[in-house]
């Protein structure tokens, strides 16, 4: 499996954050608040938000777009199903099924969708940038 550096953020402004879980818990996917950007183009599942990490579980549209964009902490992707490329830092890459991807803190990053709807566990190391989903309607 190969590493690559990313960031995902979906374009949203950055809003209060959600509270945080200080016990140890278990989200059943069926029952994780789920949330969808205001384009309708993809969306978030949150599954984990504890005082250090974000997991979720994002989908996103085919053929959508990520704008240029630096978030403030690492993010980890795990592809699941769908792909595109992804560019960091100047370099294109192209991402697939099986594909973790790691972004440091701060890379430039942006990314252009294929044409099947992209499925990716998403964790960030620090819930800060998870906040933007707020912003999304509740699906």
């Amino acid at each position: 499996m190969r590493l690559i550096p990313i960031l995902f953020v979906l374009g949203c402004a950055a809003n209060s954050a959600a509270p945080t879980v200080s016990t140890g818990a278990v989200t059943r996917a069926a029952d994780a608040p789920a949330r969808v950007a205001p384009s309708g183009k993809a969306s978030i599942t949150e599954l984990a938000r504890g005082q250090s990490a974000f997991v979720g579980r994002l989908t996103m549209a085919p053929g959508a777009s990520v704008a240029e964009h630096r978030d403030e902490t690492e993010e980890y992707l795990y592809v699941l199903a769908g792909g595109g490329t992804i560019h960091i830092d100047g370099v294109a890459t192209v991402i697939g099924p099986g594909d973790a991807v790691y972004m440091p803190a701060n890379a430039l990053v942006s990314y252009e969708n294929g044409p099947e709807e992209l499925i990716v566990v998403q964790v960030f190391a620090g819930p800060g940038p998870a906040s933007k989903y707020d912003a999304w309607a509740p699906r």
